[in-house]
């Protein structure tokens, strides 16, 4: 298992206007981010598609996430988004 960590702040782009009040980061930036962490582990690897993806739990801004990356099988590679204890994203991603 390998894993990367990244963070969202307020001066994201996505960020305004999104969740006014109470900003939460967009499922399209935390996916953004599990594509390039796997990208800088494993670099001429592609990613074709995600074959699942689940939302548990919100990821607010400048919370520090930890992807881990777990290989399943030949070209199918496992990720949970982490902060703390708490699971916030699981999902598989097909590669080759």
């Amino acid at each position: 298992m390998c894993s990367l960590s990244f963070s969202v702040d307020s001066m994201h782009p996505s960020i305004p206007g999104h969740f006014p009040g109470n900003p939460v980061v967009p499922g399209a930036v935390i996916i953004e981010n599990v594509i390039q962490a796997f990208s800088k582990l494993h670099g001429v690897q592609q990613v074709t598609y995600l074959s699942t993806v689940k939302f548990m739990k919100p990821i607010l801004l400048n919370q520090k996430i930890t992807i881990h990356f777990q290989n399943v099988s030949t070209g199918l590679i496992s990720f949970k988004c982490t902060y703390g204890d708490k699971v916030s994203v699981l999902g598989h991603l097909k590669v080759k």
